[in-house]
């Protein structure tokens, strides 16, 4: 190839990538994560994808995926509409796209919740926990299912936004 033909070619290649790089933007890592929409239809519900908008929803801070905390502990959360089981989805409360989780996030299908705080003294709550799951939830509704919910704790009633406590079994009930 000739010298000219070839700083022709090499020049409209730099133009070219050049002017791909600003149409294209410089955008380093993952996209911006979606708006936090709490959800209203019927089970079953998987765990959102961009957790950290849910994270921060749920008013936590966005911690490595690593971070264990000074003292984590489990619990287990069950949850029924209508009389039938619904599957508490693995993956709540973590991003592993961005290597970040919630303080309280799952790993598993069964019910078992990680509590995995910064301090001892946080009480994360059921209702951060449906935020983290991206449900509407309130005293009245779980998603659209609004007649007679019923919390209980290791058997006893609770109040819908009850804390996570350790070694608790959280059952969560409600009708449509």
């Amino acid at each position: 190839m000739r010298a000219g033909r070839w700083r022709r070619t090499v020049g409209t290649a730099a133009a070219l990538l050049l002017a791909g790089s600003a149409v294209g933007g410089c955008q380093v890592g993952p996209a911006p994560p979606a708006a936090a929409d709490l959800r209203t239809g019927a089970p079953p519900w998987d765990a959102p994808r961009d957790a950290v908008s849910y994270i921060d929803k749920a008013g936590f801070e966005r911690l490595p995926l690593d971070f264990s905390g000074p003292s984590p502990y489990t619990l287990n959360i069950a949850v029924t509409v209508d009389g039938k089981p619904v599957q508490v989805p693995a993956g709540i409360g973590i991003d592993k796209l961005r290597a970040e989780q919630a303080a309280i996030h799952t790993h598993t299908t069964d019910g078992q919740v990680w509590v995995e705080a910064k301090t001892a003294s946080e009480h994360p709550t059921l209702a951060q926990f449906f935020t983290l799951w991206g449900l509407r939830y309130d005293a009245n509704c779980l998603a659209d299912a609004c007649t007679a919910l019923k919390i209980t704790v290791d058997g006893k009633p609770a109040p819908w936004n009850t804390p996570l406590t350790r070694n608790s079994h959280v059952l969560v009930t409600v009708r449509h």
